[in-house]
């Protein structure tokens, strides 16, 4: 299964004009690779846990995924890079799909 992302602002990659950016569903390599999107960070009462999200691991799902370069993840816009961060959390079951 892979979701599609419609980008406000278009990027350059590989030379070419984008305007939409199809993310696969990761695989257990991708993650083992990459490591998790988000970290679970308990509280010091131990009754309530926060969750940190991870930027940079991000940036990579969404360069590994979507196949395009790391220099097109940093073109992109902060809404389509938070759209994108919103597929991947979907994947892990930790979001809602595009935010």
């Amino acid at each position: 299964m892979s979701e599609t992302v419609q980008l406000a602002k278009p990027i350059t990659a590989h030379g070419e004009e984008v305007s939409e950016i199809t993310l696969r569903q990761p695989t257990p390599d991708d993650v083992m690779q990459i490591g998790s999107p988000s970290l679970l960070i308990p509280s010091s009462d131990g009754e309530s846990v926060g969750i940190e999200i991870r930027a940079k691991v991000i940036g990579q799902y969404i360069m590994r995924l979507g196949s395009i370069p790391l220099s097109s993840v940093k073109a992109m816009s902060i809404g389509d890079f938070q759209r994108c961060q919103g597929v991947i959390m979907g994947f892990f079951g930790d979001g809602g799909g595009e935010a």
